[in-house]
This record gives C-alpha cells, structure tokens and sequence, in this order.
C-alpha cells in the first residue's frame, strides 16, 4: 500500500478554523438525493473518498447501482481499498466500474482525484467540488479545457464544521457543486438548487435527517415520485 502525505492539517477560510485530519467532511444525505434527482446512476460505481459511506450507503439502496467499490486512504475507515486516490498506480489497482461518484478532499488533492476518476469510469463522474473547480488552476486547466463538465449543479451552503470557538457552525467562503462528466453527452448545462426545492435539506449534521428517511428519498427518487 502506498500512502503520500496526501492529506496533512491546513488552515481555512472562516474564522481560522483548522481542518480536519486527512480533510475528512462527512457529506449531508441531500447531496446524493440531489445528484439522483438529476442524473441516473447506474452499472457498477466506485466511490474512491468513501469516509463513513454517506454517498455510498444511500448508493446501495439506488436500484440502477448493480454493485459498488469504496476506497479512502484512512485505514481506519471501512472500504475495499486504503489506497491514495491521488496517484495513477492507485486506479489501476481499483476494478472497472461505470461511474465514479464521490466527495474528495479539496484544495490540491481534487484535481489529480478527477482527472484518475475521469479517465478510470467508463460513463462518467459526479464529484462534489467547491464551485471555484471551474477557475483553470494550473492543476486543472487543461483538464477542464479537455474535459469541461457537462452540468454543473449547484448546491446551497452545508455547515461541515463550527467555528474555533466551537460556538456556531460555520460555512466556507463558496458553495459546493456537484460536477457531473457524462461521456455521452456533448451538452453542457448550470442548474442552480435553492434550499426550498431540496429534498431532506438540513444546514449542518444537527439537524440531519435519518439514514432510513434518506433512503426513503432515494428510493421515491427511483420510482419519479420527486422530479
């Protein structure tokens, strides 16, 4: 196993808040429900940033996913893999799978990740990114130049951690999007998501929903009961 030091303690945007060690922010249910609203999974997933399974759990319950892999790089959190989604050799230790669907470390770990997942899945990626993944970086300009997603859905601001204090839970200085690349398609299209027309939407993981109402969702999602 091959582990860099991928994912060491960095300082961010509000109120000097530390980040969490290996840049671990569990996603809220409502970014999966979102994204199946939306786009139709399907076929054999992999899911190369699993955490504690938020994505992947409720993916299992998706009945287009025909099977799904995890991997992280924390050996201490269940998956199939522990290896360092950054690197090449990483990938093709991983099995073939349809779509790559995932919410990676961000910061300069988010680029070699999407580019890996891009040319591993052979329909496509979703990949919850802050939305300034679109500024061409020197780590993705080509890239995004080549590849340009082919809808961008954006997503109202989720409160992963609070504060220094401890006080008030806090937001990064940008929302998230979800980056989908259908390689089927050659369209391109911004949805933009309010809270109001979010399905489960709650703002931080006080106010969470529960993993059996989160599947209700999903599986209400698959029958077109919310479109």
């Amino acid at each position: 196993m091959t582990v860099t030091p991928l994912l060491t303690p960095q300082t961010t945007v509000i109120e000097t808040v530390s980040r969490h060690p290996l840049n671990f922010y569990e996603s809220p249910s409502w970014f999966t429900t979102e994204l199946l609203r939306h786009v139709r999974l399907s076929g054999v997933i992999g899911e190369p940033c699993v955490g504690m399974g938020a994505i992947a759990s409720l993916l299992n319950v998706w009945p287009h996913t025909e099977h799904i892999w995890t991997n992280d790089i924390d050996p201490y959190k269940r998956a199939d893999f522990h290896l360092d989604a950054t690197l090449a050799e990483s990938w093709a230790k991983f099995p073939d799978c349809d779509w790559i669907c995932t919410n990676p470390p961000y910061a300069e770990f988010a680029a070699p990740i999407i580019k890996n997942a891009y040319h591993k899945a052979r329909v496509g990626v979703a990949a919850f990114l802050l939305t300034s993944f679109l500024e061409p970086c020197d780590d993705r300009a080509d890239f995004l130049t080549s590849y340009p997603p082919s809808l961008v859905l954006t997503l109202p601001r989720f409160c992963f951690r609070k504060d220094k204090r401890g006080t008030r839970w806090a937001t990064d200085n940008i929302t998230i999007s979800c980056f989908v690349w259908d390689k089927r398609t050659t369209t391109q299209r911004i949805i933009v998501r309010p809270k109001s027309q979010i399905i489960g939407f709650y703002k931080n993981p006080e106010q969470a929903i529960s993993q059996e109402r989160a599947e209700e969702i999903v599986r209400a999602i698959a029958k077109e009961e919310y479109l």
